[in-house]
């Protein structure tokens, strides 16, 4: 009997059956409630111990597999001394949850334990039995961490209470020391403003009130029992204003300025120091309160401008950082005024170099007088004049300087005074009286001769100036010539003749004879003296091999368009002057112009074509030698025709073309083919592609029955070339083989003397209709 409604009450009865009908019922007496059988439930499972002591154990375990078809109201926790046979209950109340601390143990006594769990129907059979536990405390290393918030260090500020924190565990209960700089804190140390550190099991704070800043440093947690010692430890700092700077110093004093220099603080009050505060007292009057100099100074020095001089000053500076000011560092006195006096004067200046726009003056450097001497300053004045004038605008570092910019003819003197850090000194004497004139001398000598070119009967020299002219402009020179196995020097200038420029011919010379040649300069003072003198000189005719230079953009390849002109000009060189002559490739070109002068030479190939491709060479010749330079010359033009065009693979609707590459490209690659058919009865060639890339192509789109021909030309830069054609006609029509054998051969009708047969056509006609059938 199913689908009963839980907990409702139900009569039941019963009765048999045959084909004349049915008997009496039969029932049952008492209703019946429909409900689950209960029974006490399963024992709990996985029992276990945890964190035993001297006194106590927690036990856990999980519930029964079966509850015994009745809620579990708790559990009873029974505990068995060693040594005794009866298990005592722990627990007076049944225990709700799956873990339970049993307290009230004897140190050192071994227990074993079980869990029972109790239902409404009972109470289960007991768990499985603990090992032996004895009742001591544990062994545990002490353990110390302070708080989060002292994991990087605590700040705080003058006057503010120091509270450090920590964490401790260890068994036994470890003791607690509480140190800084290494050194045990007590409140007597720190004036009881330290509170004696607060100690609740797990935990201990220390409490400093009104916190200075001596207070700052390591503090350390130490934590100590019988298996081991922990530390923990906090930087504390205590932000207070700095402490006054140190080693107050002068440097660089003068009459209006001083550089002032500390040294920071020893203490800088926990806070990086922001910046100084400078101030200045006039320590000559005592009403005169402190004047703020700079309160912005990052570094330790500062230079004080604007002093007046013999005062008496007092400075202080102070340090500043983000909590304030702290006390200033006072100076000594101080008097503005230089340490050292301006230079002695120079002794009187000499004047050298006299020109008729300038001179140079120079002196002796004085006594400085305790400061180095910075420049100098120079002064002018004319002889018939009263009135001194500067001579530079800036300071002279060196001990002379030349003055330019003077007035020919008159008379200058010159004085000098030195300048240091104090200021400038006196001025020297004055200098002695100079014109302003240039002096005239003979000219250097001229340089040695080169020869520039000869003859058998002349040789033509070239020179340079003399380096110096002495103060007179050049007039001419003078050649000298010696003669082979000669010590005397003649003339060569005619009469008083000056050769004006720098070069000249001498002729009459005779051929074969050795000769040395030198040159003098002339100016207004008279001749100079020699130039160094040639080695000797044979009077011949110089003979030069003959060289040759294309005037071409590309020395070894000339390339060009088929029709235009070819033009290779040359330039010769040679002594005596070379024939040239020109051929193509090793003969002479006849279709070619020459147009030749002693220097150039030039052929011309009006409207060229690939013909004349090809090694051109031009030749030179003389006494000396002959040269032969080379010239390839590459006309560009369309490509030739294509060779052994071929079809093939024709079929009804597609032809196969190849062909092999022009013998001649034209001078250039070949970048594809056209290829163009044309049926028999048209004249119009059609093209069939764009372009071919290769020597092959399949003619598509052909019509089943016509006659073509085809054409193929190719391609290259400059254009297409000449076609080849296919001589013969190519019909458009598959290829004819022997059809397949007929299929599905049947034996439709039979007679005493006959036979009827049927079959169906072959799959492949071969190309062709089927004409007849042949039967065997």
């Amino acid at each position: 009997v199913k689908d009963l409604i839980p907990n409702c009450e139900y009569y039941f009865r019963v009765k048999a059956v045959n084909k004349i009908g049915g008997g009496d019922y039969l029932e049952l007496r008492n209703p019946i409630i429909a409900e689950d059988p209960k029974q006490p439930p399963d024992p709990p499972v996985d029992l276990e111990v945890h964190n035993p002591t001297s006194k106590s154990v927690t036990l856990t375990w999980k519930p029964p597999l079966f509850d015994g078809g009745s809620k579990i109201m708790g559990y009873i926790v029974e505990k068995l001394a060693k040594g005794k046979e009866r298990w005592e209950r722990c627990n007076d109340y049944l225990v709700p949850l799956l873990t339970y601390t049993v307290k009230g143990l004897e140190e050192g006594k071994e227990y074993q334990f079980r869990v029972r769990a109790e239902n409404a129907a009972g109470i289960s059979e007991p768990s499985r039995i603990t090992p032996f536990v004895k009742a001591v405390d544990p062994i545990e290393a002490p353990k110390v961490f302070l708080a989060a918030n002292l994991q990087s260090g605590l700040e705080v500020k003058r006057g503010d209470e120091i509270i450090l924190e920590a964490h401790i565990s260890g068994s036994p209960y470890p003791s607690i020391t509480w140190l800084r700089n290494d050194e045990v804190v007590r409140p007597e140390d720190i004036k009881k403003r330290v509170t004696a550190p607060r100690k609740k099991k797990g935990e201990s704070i220390l409490s400093i009130r009104d916190s200075i800043r001596a207070d700052h440093g390591t503090f350390t947690i130490k934590v100590e029992n019988d298996h081991g010692v922990a530390k923990a430890s906090c930087e504390v700092n205590v932000l207070d204003t700095p402490g006054p700077p140190v080693n107050f110093v002068f440097e660089d004093l003068r009459k209006n300025s001083v550089l002032c220099k500390w040294e920071p603080p020893l203490d800088d009050g926990g806070s990086e120091i922001l910046n100084y505060v400078l101030e200045k007292k006039d320590n000559t009057k005592a009403e005169m309160g402190w004047v703020t100099v700079s309160s912005t100074l990052r570094h330790c020095k500062f230079h004080v401008t604007k002093l007046i001089e013999g005062k008496e000053y007092l400075f202080r500076v102070f340090a500043e950082n983000r909590v304030g000011a702290g006390p200033p560092c006072v100076s000594k006195p101080m008097t503005a005024k230089d340490p050292f006096s301006p230079p002695d004067a120079p002794n009187k200046p000499d004047v050298e170099d006299v020109t008729s726009n300038s001179m140079l003056v120079k002196w002796n450097e004085p006594k400085d007088n305790g400061s180095p001497i910075i420049g100098y300053w120079i002064e002018k004045r004319e002889i018939n004049s009263t009135h001194w004038a500067r001579v530079n605008r800036n300071l002279v570092n060196a001990l002379e300087v030349k003055v330019e910019g003077l007035l020919e003819g008159l008379t200058y003197i010159f004085r000098v005074c030195a300048e240091n850090a104090a200021g400038p000194g006196k001025f020297s004497p004055p200098s002695d009286p100079k014109t302003a004139q240039d002096p005239i001398i003979v000219p250097g000598p001229p340089s040695c001769p080169e020869v520039k070119d000869k003859t058998k009967s002349s040789v033509a020299l070239a020179w340079k100036p003399p380096q110096k002219d002495g103060g007179s402009p050049i007039k001419g020179y003078i050649v000298e010539m010696q003669d082979e196995g000669s010590t005397e020097w003649k003339k060569v200038n005619e009469g008083d003749k000056l050769f004006p420029t720098c070069e000249c011919v001498i002729p009459n010379l005779k051929e074969l004879r050795k000769y040395r040649f030198r040159v003098k300069a002339v100016n207004a003072a008279g001749e100079s003296e020699p130039s160094p003198a040639t080695s000797e000189i044979p009077v011949q005719d110089i003979l030069e091999e003959p060289e040759i230079f294309l005037d071409l953009g590309a020395q070894d390849l000339l390339s060009c368009r088929a029709g235009t002109t070819i033009k290779i000009p040359a330039v010769i060189k040679g002594r005596p002057v070379p024939k040239t002559f020109w051929e193509y490739e090793g003969k002479a070109k006849t279709a070619a112009k020459v147009a030749a002068t002693d220097t150039r030479s030039e052929i011309i190939i009006p409207e060229c074509n690939r013909s004349h491709s090809g090694r051109y060479s031009i030749t030179a010749k003389n006494k000396a030698g002959q040269k032969t330079v080379h010239v390839r010359v590459n006309v560009l033009d369309v490509p030739g025709p294509p060779k052994d065009l071929k079809v093939s693979d024709i079929t009804r609707g597609s032809c196969k073309l190849s062909w092999k590459m022009p013998d001649d490209d034209g001078g250039d690659r070949i970048r594809g083919y056209v290829i163009e058919k044309r049926n028999i009865d048209g004249k119009a060639w059609t093209k069939v592609n764009p372009n071919c890339g290769s020597t092959s192509f399949v003619v598509p789109d052909l019509i089943t029955g016509q006659e073509y021909f085809f054409r193929v030309r190719a391609e290259n830069r400059f254009g297409v070339g000449p076609p080849a054609e296919t001589i013969q006609r190519t019909t458009a029509r598959d290829p004819i083989h022997p059809p397949d054998p007929p299929i599905k051969l049947r034996i439709a009708l039979v007679t005493k003397n006959t036979v009827s047969l049927t079959w169906k056509p072959p799959k492949n006609d071969g190309g062709a209709p089927v004409t007849h059938y042949n039967v065997e």
